[in-house]
């Protein structure tokens, strides 16, 4: 079981910054605790003409579902400039798979013991450790803690060889991935001194 904690509100102002957004939120998992009324009140402080459309669905986490859930509302995502979701950690990077649109999540991610539904419908190429402080915004929803060997928080080791992981070369470099990423968006500048300052 885990617990959807909503970042703080000015982080994610700070991601939006007056783009159109279309926003998801996740209830597929049935055990997880939500602050719904926290994410109506953010979603509520926002313009109107931010929010083109908010969706409330289930399981974006598995890759079939989110695929549907695209071309179900490709006429107001088209409109969006971003993607917002509500949703775990797994969620949040299957989705990314999907979107032309930058993807970011409005929630850190707490374990308590429990079942987790999302370990039965699951992309198996991405992962959420849970860790209550999500990094996916910075990091171009590439979590560094499930992906890098060494779960790099602020940057790449230094020991990648054309592009694969010094512990093991048939894995690319995380952080290579990352940054490649955020260079498509236009936002590498930014995020870089936003991984290389911030505290954790």
């Amino acid at each position: 079981m885990f617990v959807l904690k909503v970042k703080k509100q000015e982080e994610i102002f700070e991601l939006i910054n007056n783009k159109k957004t279309f926003v998801f939120i996740c209830e597929g998992c049935n055990e997880i605790f939500l602050y719904r009324e926290e994410i109506t009140k953010f979603l509520d402080s926002l313009s109107k003409e931010n929010i083109i459309d908010t969706k409330i669905v289930d399981y974006i986490c598995n890759p079939e579902y989110i695929k549907n859930y695209f071309e179900i509302f490709k006429k107001t995502i088209d409109l969006s400039d971003i993607i917002l979701i509500f949703s775990c950690g797994v969620g949040v990077q299957t989705a990314n798979k999907i979107s032309n649109l930058p993807v970011y999540t409005g929630c850190d991610t707490l374990h308590i013991p429990g079942y987790k539904g999302v370990e039965t419908v699951a992309d198996e190429n991405y992962d959420c450790i849970l860790c209550g402080n999500c990094y996916l915004n910075y990091t171009a929803n590439i979590c560094p803690l499930t992906s890098c060997p060494k779960e790099l928080l602020n940057g790449p080791c230094g020991g990648a060889k054309n592009g694969k992981c010094e512990i093991d070369n048939k894995k690319d470099c995380s952080w290579e991935k990352i940054f490649e990423k955020l260079k498509k968006y236009n936002n590498f500048e930014k995020i870089k001194n936003e991984i290389l300052t911030r505290k954790f």
